[in-house]
């Protein structure tokens, strides 16, 4: 296969990019049954070797192999962007989720139950 098909750029930045954040996703999920200390070792650290990870392969994808280019770039950008705004949305909705769930389990003095008029 000829590595300078636009075709095959764009595949090694969406693989590039699909298993950046699904690890990153797992890495979070993981985490999050931790306490706030070890949460943030765990999500920044992952997020630390992941970037050297992510460059290395960049760097062998346009500078060893030669990967088209452009393709690549524009790809990965997208697919990173889009990826981190389904990441931010996941995560902010499911701690909405555990929020009301939490909420519903605080006993209110105030209110009253069972009140019949």
């Amino acid at each position: 296969m000829d590595v300078k098909n636009p075709f095959v750029a764009v595949l090694a930045a969406l693989t590039i990019s699909v298993v950046n954040s699904w690890i990153g996703y797992v890495v979070a999920k993981k985490a999050s049954t931790k306490e706030l200390n070890a949460f943030m070792a765990m999500v920044f650290g992952s997020l630390a070797i992941r970037a050297i990870v992510v460059v290395s392969l960049t760097y062998v994808g346009l500078g060893v192999i030669d990967l088209d280019k452009v393709a690549f770039a524009l790809t990965f950008s997208i697919s990173a962007f889009v990826a981190l705004m389904v990441e931010v949305f996941f995560f902010h909705f499911s701690m909405e989720k555990q929020k009301q769930i939490q909420l519903r389990n605080v006993k209110r003095p105030g209110k009253k139950k069972n009140l019949t008029y």
